[in-house]
Formats: structure tokens, sequence, C-alpha cells
């Protein structure tokens, strides 16, 4: 609950879903907390110096709940034609439409793929033009971004005998974010027409694969092979780690007909790919703990000729 020292005039909550239960226990007590972060925004006033605005999405973030009483201006996101900023994306092109209560505010092609890119931008440009940004410079500032560091990060092509396989990383280690990465590489390579998709994802502490067991493997099924090395042990107890394992993961994958495996260490996981891996197929390596060398171990088992960095 740190964020709850700060004390913003402008605020955007994008989401809110179940997470960190080893520390809030419920999702009403993590909707509890951001409703505590709302509280803190100043009221409205006709002084636009001074209002408190609060920017959240318009159906995944417990919004009723969140703004109940709250005293700053209310304002809504999302693709629902019902938000106060209503965000439209065509997938094929990413390009994104934003309307502002029914009236163009800007268009723009999202530099990332997904619809979790698309919304995060359309939200960047909000806040800006709440806070009085020139809309011309926003759009500017946008079509030159190229995104962040283990954030859907292209690292290049590492070639394979009869052509290349595509890597990425990214630090998504919730649900949610691996089904909104996997979904979104799925879409913006084209993999139904060719290629498969091969994630290496290292889950993020013990608590939370236990938790969220289930709702992993259902978000896995959009990758045709998963690798999943040790999980990665933070700040769980050690009777907590004895709870579940990777294998446990593997074993819910195999149900639902993903092909998935448990390896480690990182070495063994790079020589499994340099076996599986075909020309066309992409590879991502996900988690928030060390397994971004898995990615890049891959990339530089290649000679330097072989391989093509973004």
């Amino acid at each position: 609950r740190s964020f709850h020292n700060l004390a913003p005039r402008v605020a955007s909550i994008a989401n809110i879903e179940a997470d960190h239960l080893d520390i809030y226990g419920s999702l009403d007590a993590v909707i509890d907390a951001f409703r505590e972060f709302a509280a803190l925004l100043p009221p409205a006033s006709d002084d636009p110096s001074e209002s408190g605005v609060l920017l959240i999405g318009h159906d995944s973030a417990h919004r009723r709940e969140v703004t109940r009483g709250l005293s700053c201006r209310v304002e809504t996101i999302g693709f629902n034609p019902g938000a106060d900023w209503h965000v439209a994306l065509d997938p094929a092109s990413r390009r994104v439409t934003v309307e502002h209560h029914g009236k163009p505010v800007a268009e723009f092609t999202c530099p990332m793929p997904g619809e979790h890119s698309a919304i995060n931008a359309a939200t960047a440009l909000a806040l800006a033009d709440i806070l009085g940004a020139d809309r011309t410079a926003s759009v500017r500032a946008l079509a030159a971004f190229r995104g962040v560091h283990r954030r859907l990060e292209r690292l290049g092509d590492r070639a394979v005998e009869g052509g290349a396989v595509r890597v990425y990383d990214d630090y998504g280690h919730h649900p949610t974010e691996v089904e909104m990465t996997l979904r979104a590489i799925r879409v913006h390579e084209r993999l139904d027409d060719a290629g498969r998709l091969i994630c290496v994802f290292q889950p993020h502490q013990h608590s939370r694969t236990r938790f969220f067991l289930d709702e992993f493997a259902s978000a896995f099924e959009h990758a045709d092979i998963v690798i999943v090395p040790h999980i990665y042990f933070v700040r769980d107890s050690e009777a907590e780690k004895q709870r579940v394992s990777a294998a446990d993961l593997v074993d819910r994958l195999r149900r639902r007909g993903v092909r998935a495996m448990h390896l480690y260490p990182f070495d063994a996981i790079v020589e499994q790919i340099e076996t599986l891996a075909r020309p066309g197929d992409v590879l991502v390596v996900m988690g928030a703990g060390p397994v971004w060398q898995v990615a890049h171990g891959f990339m530089s088992a290649a000679a330097p000729s072989e391989t093509v960095h973004a």
C-alpha cells in the first residue's frame, strides 16, 4: 500500500485485479486499497490547476466501488462506447482512434501491438489532454514511442536452419498480462497462418502461482509450446514454497492440451529451444525474475553474422 503515500492531483487507475494476495488476502481488499488511493485526490474545482481528476477504466477497474463518494472529477476510458474517453482499435493496422464525449480527439498508429498497448497509449493521451498538453504534440510523442525494457521488447531475429526465429522479452508475470501479451504476439506476428509461439515462463512467487494456477493454465492456451523453469523464490515462506511447484503448472497446462515441459537450469532451456525452434517460430520469454537470460542466451548462441537485432 505504498501508493497511499502519494499526493496526486490527477491520477489514472487502468484496471484492478486480484494480485499480491499474500499481502492483501482478497480482491475486495485490493479494491478497498484503490478506493483509499482515489480518496487522496483533491475535490473538483473551477480552477483547473487545483481540481482533482481521476481517469479510470470503464469496464476493468471496479469503478463503481472505487468512485463511490469521491469529490474529485471522474472520467472513464475504455473500448466501451459508453466511456467518456472512447478508444477504438484496428488490430491489423494498430490504428487507434480516441473520442472524448463523442467528439474526435486523436487518431494514431500504436507502435506496440495488443489491446493493452492501445489502451495504455490512449490513457497517456487523455492524461496529457487533461493536463492541458497540445494534442498534436501528444500524438507526435506517441508515434515516436518505441516501448520500454522488457515490455513486449523485440530483441531481434535469430537465424536457424532455413530461416529465422523472432525473439521477444517480456516482464509479464500475472495471468492477465500473460494472456494479453501472448494474444498480441499471435495477432501481430500472424501466427495463425504459419509458425508457432514458444513461451518460456518463469513463475514469480510460489503464492501467486498457487493462487492463480488455473488462471495461468488458461492464459497459456495462446501458446503452442510452454517451457517452465523453477518458480522464482522471492519473499514467500519455506512452507509456501512446499505447497506448489513448476511441475504443478506444467501438469495443468498438459491437461488443457498445451505442449508443456519443466526444465532447469536456463542453459538447458536454451539447448531445448535450439532443438525445438523452426523457421517462422516466435519465442517469447516471460517473467519478473532472471528468466530474461534465456532470451539473451538464445540470441547470443548464434554466430554474430546469424543474428539480426531489432
